[in-house]
């Protein structure tokens, strides 16, 4: 994984997933998760205020994460203030 090279040379990473139990099962350090898997970082359902949002608010998850000193795989999910309309479809 990529993300597991970038830290081994001291860069902080995360990976942004609509399906966090594949990464962390690898022992990816920083899982962020997202909205759903053809759509990761949004919803077009949304209007696009509530979207742009949305995006905002998994940038800044993912931001938060870089920052975050984490010694074993640790998921960080949104906010439940964020706009996301529906759960992941099946």
């Amino acid at each position: 994984m990529v993300t597991k090279e970038i830290e081994r040379v001291g860069i902080p990473a995360a990976i942004l997933t609509a399906i966090p139990l594949i990464p962390m099962a690898v022992g990816a350090n920083r899982v962020v998760k997202g909205i759903r898997v053809e759509h990761v970082c949004g919803n077009p359902l949304l209007s696009r205020e509530d979207d742009l949002k949305l995006q905002r608010s998994i940038v800044e998850k993912g931001l938060e994460a870089i920052q975050t000193v984490v010694d074993r795989p640790t998921q960080f999910d949104l906010d439940k203030s964020a706009p996301q309309l529906e759960a992941a479809h099946a």
